[in-house]
């Protein structure tokens, strides 16, 4: 049987990503958005234009928006791929973060790329995009893929702009809305500042992602939680974790133990 899983939300909007176990075939169409794609078992036959490939693990493809283009099973074969379709307008954001001379759309020049360390990156961005992550740490994954990919595989010449904005301000709104998953959108709005800005000011101001920077905030508030003898659900919640599972992943990943392993130090 044919699989497939959809990830569409409107805290994502910009995007949206298919995984699926499948030998189904595509008729030759087109996109609007920017596609990639990456097979992570099995190979398919991929057609861009005038060209065809034979793609497996290990390669991306990519396709530009508008381009008329085919990805279809070889002897009707199953395989396990990833797609990701990207609006054109929020990457036309992205390149003029990079450069601001430009003033339309810049499409990569490549169809295939065969680079196995970008390749785990992209495999990596598409299992946390699926998760439940925080929407920040899926926007900044997304955004610092992308910004690697433009920098290695486009004519993109990046302009650096100076950073001079301080975070505390950014810092107290994180501490203050501490069970909320916020997303780098609403860190935009909230501070008219653009999500790449954001990124690259925790980046080179703190050394550390905004999202690494407020996982830490609902970890330490946890920790206060747990000595006062908050149960770990209630904990969770309070901190804004999807569910325990969520929260004691995560809770051990900065601490190295288990909150109830760490609530039995302090609550006798």
């Amino acid at each position: 049987m044919n699989k497939t899983k959809f990830l569409k939300n409107k805290e994502l909007s910009f995007i949206e990503l298919r995984y699926s176990n499948s030998s189904l075939c595509y008729k030759e169409h087109i996109h609007e958005t920017l596609s990639i794609g990456a097979i992570t078992n099995g190979k398919r036959q991929y057609s861009n234009k005038n060209n065809t490939y034979i793609i497996s693990k290990g390669n991306l493809a990519i396709v530009n928006p508008n381009t008329i283009h085919s990805c279809n099973s070889i002897d009707n074969e199953k395989s396990n791929y990833y797609m990701l379709y990207i609006d054109t307008n929020w990457l036309y954001k992205v390149q003029k973060e990079l450069n601001p001379t430009l003033n339309s759309f810049l499409p990569f020049k490549k169809e295939i790329l065969e680079d196995k360390e970008l390749f785990n990156e992209f495999i990596k961005l598409c299992k946390v995009l699926l998760s439940n992550e925080f929407y920040i740490k899926k926007e900044s994954l997304l955004i610092e893929f992308i910004t690697i990919l433009y920098k290695k595989y486009s004519d993109l010449q990046e302009k650096e702009k100076e950073i001079n904005y301080k975070v505390e301000n950014i810092i107290k709104y994180l501490k203050k809305n501490i069970k909320e998953n916020i997303s780098l959108e609403d860190l935009s709005k909230e501070f008219n500042l653009s999500t790449f800005y954001i990124i690259k000011l925790f980046k080179k101001q703190l050394n550390t992602s905004v999202y690494s920077y407020f996982i830490n905030l609902k970890i330490e508030y946890a920790k206060n939680l747990l000595k006062k003898d908050f149960s770990i659900v209630e904990t969770a919640l309070e901190c804004g974790f999807y569910d325990q599972s969520h929260f004691h992943r995560n809770f051990v990943k900065l601490v190295a133990t288990t909150p109830k392993e760490y609530k039995n130090n302090f609550v006798q």
